[in-house]
């Protein structure tokens, strides 16, 4: 080996140096998704850098070739760790093993062999000619016929890398694409300087500019991720996250095939991804009772020990068109659990409350009728007959009081769902006799979600006019439609309500029948966000409005939409 002194020497030794320190004071500080990748760039780096340095110090064409071999040791490496990087980083898992890793060092590692066994078949190189660079003497090599595998598969690899980092980039938020930039910057930089050296392109043949320029992509890697969030939480968790979700998700295609599960999924669905990719979903869905569920099911498993809650939504393109299915499946074992417990206990109370309002009742028909018999006995002093009139209508107000609770213990016991307006206001009609009042319902296949306790409105409203609308011969009921709620508008032609009391016929203060039966109604609907307001003109009718949020109505089904 012939000695010389080149600048380039301790330049490329400081730079080497650089890069393994920069490994080992910089390991503990990546995620653990890409500790191993980072350093792995790193090292070869630092072993491209070393063996340029050895190059550069040896004068003689055959120490050169020799350290060639180190040199290719970390050129060949740097483009496959950085494609693993990049594929960390936009979640591709492919990769993310050392078992599935090794396939991609198979093309450098016969690289090295051939350029280590050079001097034997001349396949690599096929001979050198005495350049001279910064007062160094530079052996340039001519490439042999097996020399494009080595830049051809390095140049895929990192086309490879910015491809999938572009397309991560197309679908990211503002600070991901920040980080994105800058990665990008970090790749291209060397590896162009590297396409210039292989074409003799450069002003300086001989001498590559490579090493010196992976210093970028070092730095890029290093201080992005302690100043830039380069390699953040986002995006490199987002895959992670999903794998680690208790809630199991499953992804359909348009044909129900299964295309992705996440770990949870699987422990649900009891089998490997392995096994049920590709496979009908439909099959799945059918196993657990939920194939016919347009929203949500619930599954149980092992003799109901375990619960789950399935909900399906469409994966929608920028069209709007289906391409697909995702399955939310979360266990909600325990909160089912609660529910069945707080339902029996509230079973058990209302119970005790009917048990306890029937005695109740009981006795105050029991106090009703010995009053007639003391009032029948009483001598004829108009203020002992006063007072015995005033205990006789405190005690049937308490009747009534008692009675209205029947009602309202119902209140939300049950799940509000949806119900056909037409039908249940002929069944409300059905409780009330309306003498010659007609009921004209106009409101088609309209449905409303609500309390099923919905037909007491109703009830209530009938009443209210039965009893207190002069001269009434009609009770209406329409439909119209906003912007963002829809209407419902019960109505009569009796005599209205005075201004005054718009309001305040809907508290339970006003102590008669009324009052509380239009205020079961403001709390019968207000459980499904529900209003009522009454806005008839005083001598003309009673015009109640009850305004529905845009999901809390509908046509039924199997009818046109609403509009």
């Amino acid at each position: 080996m012939i000695v010389q002194f080149s600048i380039l020497t301790p330049i490329l030794l400081a730079i080497s140096l650089g890069y393994a320190l920069l490994a080992i004071l910089y390991r503990d500080r990546w995620s653990e998704e890409l500790k191993g990748q980072v350093t792995l760039f790193l090292f070869f780096a630092a072993v491209w850098a070393l063996g340029d340095a050895l190059i550069y110090a040896s004068a003689d064409p055959e120490s050169q070739l020799a350290w060639t071999t180190l040199s290719f040791v970390g050129a060949t490496g740097v483009p496959v760790s950085l494609f693993l990087i990049s594929c960390i980083y936009v979640g591709i898992n492919r990769f993310n093993t050392l078992q599935k890793a090794s396939v991609l060092f198979i093309i450098p590692i016969i690289s090295i062999i051939l350029v280590g066994t050079n001097s034997l078949h001349g396949l690599f190189y096929s001979g050198v000619t005495e350049q001279h660079v910064l007062n160094t003497i530079i052996w340039e090599v001519s490439y042999g016929p097996l020399y494009p595998i080595h830049p051809f598969y390095s140049y895929f690899l990192i086309a490879s890398s910015v491809g999938i980092l572009i397309y991560k980039y197309t679908a990211s938020t503002p600070l991901i694409r920040r980080q994105i930039h800058w990665l990008i910057i970090g790749i291209m930089i060397p590896f162009i300087a590297n396409i210039l050296y292989l074409n003799r392109i450069i002003a300086s043949p001989g001498l590559d500019w490579t090493p010196f320029l992976l210093l970028v992509t070092a730095g890029i890697l290093v201080f992005g991720n302690a100043h830039l969030r380069l390699f953040s939480i986002v995006p490199l968790a987002r895959s992670r996250i999903i794998e680690s979700m208790e809630d199991g998700i499953i992804v359909l295609d348009q044909d129900h095939r299964i295309v992705d599960m996440n770990r949870s999924a699987t422990i649900i669905a009891g089998d490997t991804f392995k096994d049920l990719e590709g496979t009908d979903g439909k099959v799945l869905l059918e196993r657990w009772g939920a194939l016919n569920a347009t929203q949500s099911a619930l599954i149980h498993r092992q003799d109901g020990d375990e619960i789950f809650e399935v909900r399906q939504n469409p994966l929608k393109d920028s069209k709007g068109t289906v391409f697909g299915r995702i399955l939310f499946i979360r266990d909600i074992t325990e909160v089912y659990r609660a529910r069945t417990a707080l339902q029996q206990a509230n079973k058990k109370l209302n119970l005790l409350s009917s048990i306890t309002r029937h005695d109740i009742l009981n006795q105050i028909t029991a106090i009703l009728g010995y009053g007639s018999l003391i009032e029948e006995s009483l001598p004829e002093d108009p203020e002992t007959r006063s007072f015995m009139n005033k205990l006789n209508e405190a005690t049937r107000t308490i009747q009534r009081q008692i009675t209205f609770t029947a009602d309202y213990q119902n209140l939300g016991v049950r799940e509000p769902e949806w119900q056909h307006i037409d039908f249940v206001a002929q069944c409300a009609k059905n409780e009330i006799d309306l003498g010659e009042i007609t009921l004209d319902c106009t409101t088609g296949a309209l449905e409303v979600y609500a309390d099923p306790l919905l037909q007491k409105v109703f009830s209530n409203l009938f009443h209210n006019t039965v009893k207190h609308a002069e001269h009434a011969t009609r009770i209406s009921i329409s439909f119209q439609q906003e912007e963002d709620f829809g209407i419902l508008i019960v109505e009569d032609n009796g005599i209205g309500i005075p201004d005054r009391m718009k309001e305040r016929i809907f508290t339970h203060i006003r102590g008669s029948q009324i009052g509380l039966g239009l205020y079961l109604i403001r709390e019968i609907l207000s459980i499904t966000n529900i209003t009522i307001s009454e806005d008839g003109r005083y001598g003309y009718g009673a015009r109640f409005l009850i305004r529905m949020p845009k999901n809390s109505f509908r046509n039924a089904p199997d009818s046109d939409n609403l509009g």
